[in-house]
């Protein structure tokens, strides 16, 4: 883990508070209000194995929270799985 990321736990569960048709979309709005907020970046990026995650169980039954890996990258927040595969860059 590099010095630019850190592992959190997202509690999502305000949005159980939404209607039930739209619990995964107010989810990843969440989700990405937390990783700008703590990741102190304007911009932020989340991996498809992340929505993948929340959307597994359907839009109405979201998790309760999820754990992530935030890593910031000058402007810009990028939200992973913990354990999940970073992908190398090419520059």
């Amino acid at each position: 883990m590099s010095e630019n990321s850190k592992t959190l736990v997202v509690p999502l569960r305000d949005a159980w508070k939404a209607a039930p048709a739209r619990r995964a979309k107010v989810a990843m709005n969440i989700l990405r209000a937390f990783a700008r907020r703590h990741g102190k970046a304007p911009y932020v990026k989340i991996s498809p194995a992340v929505a993948q995650k929340i959307w597994e169980r359907g839009i109405r039954h979201p998790p309760r929270r999820i754990k992530v890996v935030l890593e910031k990258e000058e402007d810009t927040v990028y939200v992973r799985l913990e354990g999940e595969a970073v992908e190398e860059k090419e520059e």
